[in-house]
């Protein structure tokens, strides 16, 4: 079918409108099978939108007068009290065709086609409104301010805002064009960075998670640039706990295998320590912890003693086997926890870290390449830290290497 598209005189602020020329019928005249849907869901506003901006698509009939595609549209014409309607004749033995390709093959604009459509059209309707608003009349242009009557047999016009309005003439609402736009504008912005965003929302016609994924990616960019906290005293957007967990069986007796070479805490200390005040009040916190101390609860408990709720954990998949009363371990967990409302990018990030162990107690380098891709932060903390991953990191601990080493 062909697109009949209204073209805008900018300077006088008139719309043309270009058609074919079509025939017209008389509504009564027209025969509907069965075929055709049942339900034709808001008739009201497509009636108010054809009042508005005219009918774009004639109804397609067979020269026997039966319908073929537009169920809706004759019924927003009986709902405005039209006699007639422009059709489109079709031979029979093209209505297979026409019926199959009015529902399979029609293509609807993209969202960002939408969002031009609406650019090219918001300020004319602006300008009709300022003009009204300037003359002091009503849109019945009776002198006061003129009253919408009912549809059937009236003249009705849509309300509203100018994008409101604009919403209406393009078929989607107000916030979906808004969104659109922001995507199309991010997208023409910095192509290299945004573009594979548009290019899923037009492939898709789905604007509300391409939507949120912006909001997302413009927000780590602006952590990111946020001036960073001083060394050492925060508040950190990013925390990295390694635990130095107290084993009472192992850490008691020097001869066991298992004994910590560090100095450890246990569950009353590490409550104590007052990681909250180098927090900031929208912070992401990983906690590294054992099987034991997960079993027991300890892990949830200091975290809920910071002032932390757990989200999700990260298992360590380790490439050999360590100690156990049990079984040897071969894995270890980091908690994801949170206060306020922090900001991840989460891409193809999940649960399971399979990378081989380091020197004792260190934990990945592919653990924090994967907390900076998903965590953005001008700066992280790193609690009882044996390693500085770069120099975007602060590390603390009795055993923290210096800051030199790594710069």
């Amino acid at each position: 079918m062909t697109l009949h598209v209204r073209a805008i005189d900018r300077n006088r602020h008139r719309r043309i409108v270009r058609a074919a020329p079509r025939n017209t019928m008389r509504l009564a005249d027209i025969r509907v099978s069965s075929r055709h849907r049942r339900d034709l869901g808001d008739i009201a506003s497509l009636a108010c939108n054809i009042e508005e901006i005219g009918l774009l698509h004639a109804v397609v009939i067979r020269p026997d007068k039966t319908l073929v595609a537009g169920a809706r549209r004759l019924a927003a014409f009986k709902y405005l009290g039209r006699d007639t309607i422009p059709v489109t004749v079709i031979d029979i033995n093209k209505v297979v065709v026409g019926e199959y390709a009015e529902n399979v093959f029609r293509k609807n604009f993209t969202p960002s086609e939408l969002a031009d459509i609406a650019d090219a059209i918001e300020p004319v309707e602006r300008a009709e409104a300022q003009k009204r608003q300037r003359a002091g009349k009503g849109d019945d242009g009776s002198g006061g301010r003129g009253k919408t009557k009912n549809l059937r047999g009236s003249s009705p016009k849509v309300s509203g805002k100018a994008l409101d309005k604009v919403a209406k003439i393009v078929g989607r609402d107000r916030k979906t064009i808004t969104k659109a736009r922001a995507v199309r504008d991010a997208a023409r912005a910095e192509p290299a960075k945004f573009g594979g965003l548009q290019e899923a929302m037009d492939r898709t016609g789905r604007v509300n998670g391409v939507y949120m994924r912006l909001r997302m990616m413009q927000q780590a960019e602006a952590l990111r640039r946020e001036q960073p906290p001083l060394p050492n005293r925060g508040p950190y957007r990013v925390i990295v706990v390694d635990a130095p967990w107290k084993f009472w069986k192992r850490d008691a007796d020097p001869s066991t295998r298992g004994r910590r070479p560090y100095p450890s805490m246990d569950l009353a200390e590490l409550c104590a320590l007052d990681v909250a005040s180098i927090a900031h009040q929208d912070c992401i916190l990983w906690l590294w912890t054992t099987n034991a101390h997960l079993l027991a609860g300890d892990a949830l408990a200091v975290l809920n003693a910071w002032g932390f709720k757990p989200k999700t954990m990260l298992t360590w998949g380790k490439d050999r086997m360590g100690t156990g009363d049990w079984l040897r371990g071969k894995t270890e967990h980091c908690i994801l926890a949170v206060r306020g409302n922090p900001t991840v990018t989460l891409t193809n990030q999940t649960t399971l870290l399979l990378v081989p162990v380091r020197a004792h107690s260190q934990k990945p380098t592919e653990f924090y390449d994967l907390v900076e891709a998903l965590c953005p932060a001008p700066r992280y903390a790193d609690l009882f830290s044996r390693y500085r991953h770069n120099k975007s990191w602060d590390c603390h601990g009795d055993e923290a290497p210096r800051v030199e080493a790594a710069e």
